[in-house]
């Protein structure tokens, strides 16, 4: 029985922690949109129309994986440099020169590759762009909680029909010390 309540105050902590980010995607979600549509508003809204848009499906630029019961995001850069380093290409020598300039280049800022509102992007772009990447960690964070909540809620059940059984037998147990 301690261990069932132990188990449902777990639960309700998880649950209470759900609904605190339930919340916050909410407001990240609403400022993103609020963002978006002052970005609309200041180029207006012939230059952002839904026909400008390409319709060729870009590359992620964010991916999740999931890892021992935890969600997790990836950025797309990392999944394609998994993807050509388990491929069976062999490449060529190059000279030493070459490798040491690429050691010493700069990383670049990563560009992304849908743009809907030209090269020039309004700050507020840029900004709805920061907070649909806390969205996203936020909706992986969810995730896990709810892989958590539904471990919970199965060992909660396997507990309640051990307790049941247990009841059943001492029931029996007391019938038969009646008689």
């Amino acid at each position: 029985m301690e261990e069932l309540n132990s188990i449902s105050f777990e639960r309700l902590q998880c649950v209470s922690d759900y609904c605190k980010l339930m919340v916050q995607l909410e407001s990240y979600l609403t400022s993103a949109r609020s963002d978006i549509s002052k970005a609309r508003t200041l180029q207006g809204v012939a230059l952002s129309s839904t026909f400008n848009i390409d319709v060729q499906s870009p590359e992620p630029s964010v991916r999740v994986t999931f890892n021992e019961g935890k969600f997790s995001i990836t950025d797309g850069s990392d999944a394609k440099k998994e993807d050509a380093s388990g491929s069976e290409v062999r490449k060529r020598k190059e000279d030493e020169p070459s490798k040491k300039e690429e050691e010493t280049e700069k990383p670049k800022k990563q560009i992304p590759n849908f743009r809907p509102f030209g090269i020039f992007e309004p700050l507020c772009v840029k900004e709805a762009r920061k907070t649909m990447h806390s969205a996203i960690e936020i909706v992986c964070e969810l995730a896990t909680l709810q892989c958590e909540i539904k471990r919970l809620d199965s060992k909660t059940l396997s507990i309640k029909k051990s307790l049941n059984l247990d009841q059943e037998l001492c029931q029996k147990l007391e019938r038969v010390l009646k008689v």
